[in-house]
């Protein structure tokens, strides 16, 4: 058998397929920005501006310049002709450290931003400044000297006119984060500066961040030894009302957005939304044409088995850092809670009991006498005449420092509540212990320091008749509040794989709820609101369920519903 080499038949066709082979504005642009980089510029801009009505771009920096040639000035003639034979493959694995392009087809991706490309440069060694024109569909390229030189060392490059159809992909917002997150690494690594100069519509400049993780570090995993050197990995546990993902960098530079994108390794932990972070491997190999993906080869890999050996305590550091985060369930979640119910049991009908008890001991049940039946007393609506007022809920105790919650209504002698047109003015007996926030017939109490008792009066006008209603309010220090208004703990059980999402524990007399649950997941990393309402509803459940499971009553379902209409707007 006779070895034979390929050869390149069209030359042309096969640089236009190099040129058009970046489909992503960004990341073409992210390149150019990555030369600069490369040439070790402290100081990066870009610039949006328009001229003759067209979107332009222009990127500048300090650096070193375009590699000179044998006369010391940037060899512009080398960067046209050399494709796909640059320089910065031939250099060590170390001087390649901190150099990201190899392929010299970098420059090429501009066409997927506009239709000419322009570049000068000059090397820190030289008083000469160089150009090079190129444009989109042709092969055809210009350079020289300019007359007038750049002052420093440096590049320029001007794309024009930038296409309309992505204008709207390169807002200096998004390119922002676009940077942010594509080379935070490498922008943390060498301390450059990149100024993003907004001269389109309102002027203004943006600095480019590198991405900070916010959370719970995995402290435990920094790095794992492979054939080829060390992956890095920098994970970390989101905080409540995020959605994290793990992605993958090549010497600091994002090459994969989501971890889960390679198939091996789309499953739990590294699906799990609670996960972020960066797995940065020097050694792995990306397309050339669009530095978007990973090659697979022998370097994937290894890449694959060092994540796949950390798996287990990623999964046990996950479990953990819930555990902790459920067993410090903020006072305030759980105050809400407890107020909540204490207002809805007031509201359901007598046959309703609290858990463990017979008369609904550990949530407060006073009731207004006009309601003790065993059905909900249906309400009727009217204009007036005022004839007296009530206020939920009654009597409170709170803790120092807390917020209560009063709604007052306005009924008729028959019973009708009037919804509109009647003036409330709060007022409370002793100002020294809180302050009121009125809103109408609503008013939130907000306790001071010292305990104490305070008194709170709403007064009701409506034409010439007026109604008065005063509640208590007993303020309490830390760990001396009554059993009466005690709120059963709820406690997280981590089981991904279960289905289950909650169940009464008989023993300790409380809720378990499955924080591993996607119901539970989602609801937790939406917002506190709506981890408040999953909670909410699956003590609703459970209510419903201690009280009328065994009872034979069909209708269980609209029981569910008597209480979450109830607490919904409590919440």
């Amino acid at each position: 058998m006779t070895n034979k080499e390929l050869k390149i038949g069209d030359t042309e066709s096969a640089i236009r397929i190099i040129q058009q082979s970046q489909p992503d504005p960004q990341k073409a642009l992210s390149e150019l920005i990555e030369n600069s980089i490369d040439a070790k510029a402290k100081n990066i801009e870009i610039i949006r501006h328009r001229k003759k009505g067209e979107m332009e771009i222009t990127i500048k920096d300090d650096g070193e310049g375009v590699k000179p040639g044998r006369d010391n000035n940037s060899d512009m003639d080398r960067v046209a002709t050399s494709i796909c034979d640059s320089f910065k493959k031939k250099l060590s694995e170390l001087e390649k450290k901190s150099i990201q392009g190899e392929f010299a087809i970098g420059l090429l991706g501009f066409a997927a931003i506009s239709e000419n490309f322009e570049m000068i440069s000059r090397t820190a060694i030289s008083h000469k400044t160089a150009f090079l024109n190129l444009k989109f569909g042709s092969l055809e390229y210009e350079s020289g000297f300019l007359r007038k030189n750049l002052e420093i060392s440096g590049t320029e490059v001007r794309l024009y006119p930038v296409h309309r159809s992505i204008s709207n992909r390169l807002t200096a917002e998004k390119l922002r984060k676009y940077l942010g997150e594509e080379l935070g690494e490498r922008i943390r690594k060498t301390k450059v500066k990149i100024l993003i100069k907004n001269n389109v519509g309102q002027k203004r400049e943006l600095e480019v961040k590198p991405l900070d993780y916010v959370g719970y570090k995995i402290k435990n995993i920094d790095k794992v030894k492979t054939q080829d050197g060390n992956i890095i990995f920098k994970l970390f546990i989101s905080q409540q009302g995020e959605e994290g993902k793990v992605s993958i960098y090549r010497r600091g530079t994002k090459v994969i957005d989501d971890v889960t994108e390679i198939q091996e390794l789309d499953y739990n932990p590294w699906n799990n939304p609670l996960l972020k972070g960066m797995i940065d491997s020097r050694f792995i190999n990306v397309p050339p044409g669009t530095r978007k993906g990973i090659v697979p080869d022998i370097k994937l890999q290894y890449l694959i088995d060092a994540t796949k050996s950390i798996e287990s305590i990623v999964i046990n550091e996950i479990k953990e850092a819930e555990e902790r985060k459920e067993k410090a369930l903020s006072r305030d979640v759980l105050k809400t809670l407890r107020d909540a119910f204490s207002e809805v049991i007031q509201e359901l009908p007598e046959d309703y009991s609290w858990f463990n008890t017979g008369s609904g001991q550990g949530i407060p049940t006073k009731r207004d006498p006009k309601t003790q039946s065993g059905k909900p007393k249906m309400v009727r609506i009217a204009a007036g005449p005022l004839d007296r007022i009530t206020i939920t809920p009654k009597v409170s105790q709170i803790l120092i420092n807390e917020r209560k919650k009063f709604v007052a209504k306005a009924w008729t002698p028959n019973d009708e509540l009037i919804p509109i047109n009647v003036k409330y003015c709060w007022e409370m007996d002793t100002i020294s212990l809180g302050r009121l926030e009125k809103n109408n017939n609503e008013c939130v109490f907000v306790a001071g320091p010292e305990e104490g008792d305070v008194k709170i009066t709403v007064q009701a006008i409506l034409e010439d008749k007026h109604a008065q209603f005063s509640v208590e309010v007993i303020i309490l220090k830390v760990g001396k509040k009554t059993a009466e208004s005690k709120f059963p703990t709820p406690i997280a059980i981590y089981g991904p794989t279960e289905f289950w999402r909650s169940r009464w524990n008989k023993s300790v007399n409380t809720l378990e709820y499955n924080s591993g649950h996607n119901d539970y997941l989602e609801a937790n990393g939406r917002s506190k609101k709506a981890y408040l309402r999953y909670l909410g509803f699956l003590f609703s459940k459970h209510l419903v369920l201690y009280n009328f499971k065994n009872t034979g009553e069909d209708s269980i379902l609209e029981r569910m519903i008597e209480v979450v209409t109830r607490l919904e707007n409590r919440l």
